[in-house]
């Protein structure tokens, strides 16, 4: 637990449902947040408005410049022309106005450029970095993005990931910082609130999907594989949700043509729904061509549902064969026939089930993964003490 009550400058996307659960987890605290965001949004997330409204919390947190509450997505706009040029001068400014003790930097792309382009001169406070799924591991084979990430790991003072896989790569580029614990990174899981299914996975009768199909998504090669085992989908339901308008229409020729009874989720789907469309479903198609766990991955495994998840994240640290299968993201082949075992051997999904819950239990559950991120502060401000 934070003691002393400190300052702490949140660099992060003000309408994600990931950051919202990262702060969420520090209600009670004394820390003074600050979020200045990272990128444009035309809401602020509900947990975080709710974070921002809580008067019974020790925690507060407030938007700086109070300006970005409003005015985010044009500035946003305009720095796309300008280089960062408007919101790196208001960052300057937070930053030299508060003695913050650390700047918390959560996504390397929008948030962690952002900081570089603020050219600070003055020394600055303590910065931790937290990648976000695809931010090291996909970008590192772009140069001109390379060259960033090096020049962010040179002035960070700690890193932390979700994947060790992560931390190679960042040692490998280079940086001799403090590594904090790998733990999911928008928090863990609520046990205790997960939906309960009596049915085990065996008898369910629905299959999810993940939707994307822009930047890394492959939500394609998911429907194509959903079409090739068609004979196998007789009284099920495909739910897919955070469906793309490629993925909307191909679902309703997939329909049409291939008699799959294919959903579309709605976007504003509460993540109490989500999970329960989990708990609902017998197997979960995430396919990518990078990631990192993936939230989905986690919320498939503590429900009971089969995941089949693309090989090109840190799935790995948390499958075994027996919990789940890993597929490459071009290799329709194999999708399908993991695809096909997973419809059809109902031994194979309800061990899987079992197996995953305990991951879940011991590895991403709240109990676990909260203690975990309060310690991230605590031995910051600590290390700033010793000074």
């Amino acid at each position: 637990m934070v003691r002393k009550r400190s300052k702490i400058l949140i660099l992060g996307m003000a309408d994600s449902v990931h950051l919202g659960r990262w702060i969420s987890q520090f209600t009670n605290q004394p820390i003074d947040f600050s979020l200045f965001p990272s990128s444009p949004h035309r809401h602020i997330h509900t947990l975080i408005k709710k974070c921002i409204e809580d008067e019974s919390s020790e925690m507060t947190l407030t938007i700086r410049p109070a300006i970005m509450k409003w005015f985010a997505f044009p500035l946003s706009a305009m720095d796309l022309v300008f280089s960062n040029l408007f919101r790196a001068y208001l960052l300057r400014r937070v930053i030299s106005s508060t003695q913050f003790d650390v700047i918390h930097v959560l996504e390397l792309q929008h948030a962690g450029y952002l900081l570089l382009d603020t050219r600070m001169t003055t020394k600055l406070p303590k910065v931790l970095i937290t990648n976000w799924g695809s931010d090291i591991y996909w970008f590192q084979n772009f140069p001109k993005h390379r060259e960033r990430i090096i020049d962010l790991l040179s002035i960070a003072d700690y890193y932390s990931a979700e994947c060790e896989r992560d931390i190679r790569i960042v040692r490998e580029m280079g940086y001799a910082g403090k590594v904090k614990s790998v733990i999911p990174n928008s928090g863990g899981l609520h046990i205790q609130d997960l939906p309960i299914n009596t049915r085990p996975p065996s008898q369910r009768k629905k299959i999810i999907v993940k939707g994307y199909t822009g930047f890394v998504g492959r939500a394609l090669v998911a429907i194509d594989a959903l079409e090739r085992v068609s004979d196998c989908l007789e009284g099920f339901e495909v739910l897919i949700y955070s469906a793309s308008l490629k993925v909307r229409l191909r679902s309703l020729f997939s329909r049409l043509r291939h008699g799959v009874n294919i959903r579309i989720v709605r976007k504003r789907t509460s993540h109490t729904d989500m999970l329960k469309l989990f708990s609902e479903s017998r197997a979960y198609l995430g396919i990518a061509l990078s990631d990192g766990i993936s939230t989905s991955l986690l919320e498939a495994m503590a429900t009971g549902c089969y995941p089949i998840q693309s090989n090109t994240g840190c799935a790995s640290e948390w499958l075994t064969e027996s919990s789940g299968s890993l597929v490459a993201p071009d290799d329709i082949q194999a999708v399908v026939n993991r695809l096909r075992e997973a419809l059809t051997n109902d031994d194979l999904v309800d061990g899987a089930a079992i197996l995953n819950a305990e991951v879940i239990r011991a590895r991403a559950s709240a109990a676990v993964v909260t203690p975990k991120a309060r310690q991230f502060y605590v031995d910051i401000l600590s290390d700033i003490s010793e000074y």
